[in-house]
């Protein structure tokens, strides 16, 4: 469903040689592309997938910095400044840990591990990161345990809305994320739980509400459909426990304005079979795009693999 994030690689040309002096430690490795591909290939994960992986590394460590290129010291120095607490508070204590391991200790778990708490930090406190389900975009990389994957967002208004709109203390988001609801009669998000809406997920929710005031014409129509789409009995809840649905998070897709029209046109679909068939939204969902498919192994196939993986509603 998610476009995939083009390749951004740190030039740093960080060699096996550079690394052979004194003790290198995972941090070393994360610091430029080569060395994020070098130190994913001794456990397998190559080609693509490790490219893939190198630009959302990079992503990460220029939304953590003032720059695309870091020392092992600015790298340290900017974790450690982060206004972080509770349970991202001990996702930067793990990382600091990991990344202070010497090559001969370091784990493909480790390595895993590492790169979704950098790319998880750099979504909550960096500027202009978001992420996606990693099994919902890559299955190759999500069976490697990668949990994220991160968006190339182009689109002239998500960046003005991700860079002068939102907040970047991830407590000012929520309550940025409050106010926008209440103000856009949305629902009330103090009484939305993490099981509800992960931490990962803010930023998403929140672009798509900052959008929903400071969008272009084509993602205001595509948010009025999402609106649409939560709204029973004269009342709208875009987050509502007992019908879920994320649609919200189609926003973080950078989407030409023929997508964005063609998801508005389909959302307002399954409104309609919702209301029809008085069924819940996923199925409404599903039951329309199965109808789009019939007739085409190509698109049932597709139909089939997203309703497995429940992209949209879990």
């Amino acid at each position: 469903m998610f476009k995939y994030f083009v390749v951004i690689s740190l030039v740093m040309n960080l060699s096996s040689n550079a690394f052979a002096s004194g003790t290198t430690k995972l941090v070393d490795f994360m610091l430029s592309g080569s060395g994020v591909v070098e130190i994913l290939g001794k456990y397998g994960i190559k080609g693509n997938d490790a490219k893939m992986v190198e630009s959302y590394m990079g992503s990460a460590l220029a939304a953590l910095g003032s720059k695309k290129v870091l020392t092992k010291q600015e790298l340290m120095d900017v974790l450690s400044k982060l206004p972080v607490t509770g349970p991202d508070a001990s996702v930067r204590k793990k990382l600091q840990v990991l990344l202070d391991k010497s090559e001969s200790e370091i784990s493909k778990d480790d390595v895993v591990k590492a790169i979704n708490n950098m790319i998880y930090l750099a979504n909550r406190h960096g500027k202009s990161v978001i992420i996606t389900c990693a099994e919902c975009v890559n299955e190759s990389l999500a069976k490697n345990g990668f949990k994220f994957t991160v968006e190339n967002i182009k689109n002239s208004s998500s960046l003005k809305v991700l860079n002068e709109v939102l907040p970047k203390n991830p407590a000012e988001l929520n309550t940025f994320i409050s106010s926008r609801m209440r103000r856009l009669g949305m629902g009330d998000y103090s009484k939305v739980t993490p099981d509800v809406v992960n931490p990962a997920e803010e930023k998403s929710l929140a672009l798509f509400l900052g959008l929903a005031e400071s969008g272009s014409p084509d993602q205001k129509a595509l948010i009025a459909s999402v609106k649409k789409l939560s709204t029973k009995n004269g009342k709208t809840n875009i987050i509502d426990p007992k019908n879920p649905q994320k649609f919200w998070k189609v926003v973080a897709d950078d989407m030409s304005p023929q997508d964005m029209s063609g998801w508005t046109k389909t959302l307002n679909e399954v409104s309609a079979r919702a209301e029809k068939d008085n069924v819940g939204t996923e199925e409404a969902f599903y039951r329309t795009l199965k109808e789009k498919a019939q007739g085409n192994d190509y698109l049932m196939k597709q139909y089939e693999t997203l309703k497995a993986k429940r992209c949209f509603f879990k």
